[in-house]
């Protein structure tokens, strides 16, 4: 006999759930005797972190290490993800920015905002050229996306990626 229970144990930080199930294996059949009377497999999977933008009837959900930038728009804002799909919300990047910090906190840190239109996840930058104003974000497989910014801001990325590196060596 098999005893299945699922269940959520409630909040283990901010967005995320941990999310139970427990099989038992309950009494024997003749001839297994080399089967415990009791058999439990306890599987535990913890749901990934999003950013949900909501206004109105609309509701955007982005795992967040899939989202790679998000870029100005007027009044507009458009949502970059790794697997290149697009979806422009009624949001101004600096409310885009007040979701981040209230939503994420600490983990909001892997996003930066590079001048008045680009937000992106350092966790894409893949290079910067200063002198050409230029800056590739990828995940060195299927996602690649080119954006120009200004020389003032890509030194500041430039500086905040080799302080990242240098403050993981230590």
């Amino acid at each position: 006999m098999y005893e299945v229970e699922t269940g959520c144990t409630g909040p283990a930080g901010r967005g995320r759930f941990i999310h139970y199930s427990w099989i038992s294996y309950t009494g024997r059949k003749k001839g297994c005797e080399r089967f415990p009377k009791t058999l439990s497999l306890h599987i535990t999977t913890l749901k990934m972190e999003s950013l949900i933008i909501s206004r109105g009837t609309e509701m955007l959900c982005v795992p967040v290490d899939r989202l790679v930038y998000i870029s100005s728009d007027g009044n507009y804002s458009t949502v970059v993800t790794q697997d290149n799909r697009e979806q422009t919300v009624s949001y101004q990047l600096g409310q885009i920015e007040d979701i981040i910090d209230e939503q994420l906190g600490d983990a909001g840190s892997r996003f930066t905002r590079l001048g008045r239109g680009l937000i992106v996840n350092v966790d894409f930058v893949y290079f910067v050229d200063v002198s050409k104003q230029r800056l590739v974000l990828s995940d060195c497989l299927n996602c690649r996306h080119e954006l120009t910014a200004s020389r003032e801001v890509l030194i500041k990325l430039k500086a905040y990626k080799e302080a990242l590196r240098s403050y993981g060596k230590k």
